[in-house]
This record gives C-alpha cells, sequence and structure tokens, in this order.
C-alpha cells in the first residue's frame, strides 16, 4: 500500500491533477479565485510518510498571497513563496485523504487576501 507523497501525488492523479514533486514538496495547480482579482495556480505541501493517515501541515503560496492571522514564513521554493502552518484537524483521512486536503487548501486560499 502506497502512503507519502507517491499516494498524495496518485491520489491528485486520479482526480485529473498534474501535480509535480519538488523535493519533499507537492505542487499542484487549483483553480480559485482570490479577493476576486486573482486566479490562483500553485500551492503546495508537504505530505508526510504516513498520509493519508496524518495530514500536511504547511501551505506553501505565492508570496503575494496573505492568509489571516499572519504566520508566513520563508519556503524552500525561493523567494516567490511563502509557508503557512495550516494543518487540517479534524482529520479523517483514508481513502478521502486528498480530497479533504483540497477542500482544506481551497477554503484557506478562500481567506487569502492579495498582499
Amino acid at each position: 500500500m502506497m502512503t507519502g507523497i507517491e499516494r498524495f501525488m496518485a491520489d491528485l492523479m486520479e482526480l485529473g491533477f498534474k501535480p509535480q514533486q519538488r523535493g519533499s514538496l507537492v505542487v499542484v495547480e487549483l483553480d480559485v479565485t482570490v479577493d476576486g482579482r486573482i486566479d490562483l495556480n500553485d500551492v503546495a505541501t508537504d505530505p508526510p510518510a504516513d498520509f493519508p493517515n496524518v495530514p500536511p501541515h504547511w501551505i506553501h503560496l505565492r508570496k503575494e498571497l496573505m492568509l489571516p492571522d499572519g504566520g508566513g514564513r520563508t519556503s524552500v521554493l525561493g523567494d516567490g513563496w511563502r509557508r503557512w502552518s495550516r494543518q487540517k484537524n479534524p482529520w479523517t483521512g483514508g481513502d478521502r485523504g486528498v480530497r479533504e486536503w483540497l477542500a482544506h487548501a481551497r477554503s484557506l486560499l478562500l481567506a487569502a487576501t492579495l498582499a
């Protein structure tokens, strides 16, 4: 049974996404309009080795996006990115893990504003 990054990527591909692995992160393109002005593209996260039983913790966004309550930090993806500590709780995981994370990521993006 696959777990971790491989499982996360396989589950995304099964849903029609084209994820890219960059080190220990997975980058995926999501269609979400932020602040009514920008069509969001790339979002990254860090699926743990025991995904889908444990959710990804970090969400990496383009630096022009800000999440409520601050807390953005430097991302290993480079100067154009910031990472945010936003783990999904509660988490049911299992076969719905990637769908649960997608809903979580979209809800965060809908709350984002342009810096």
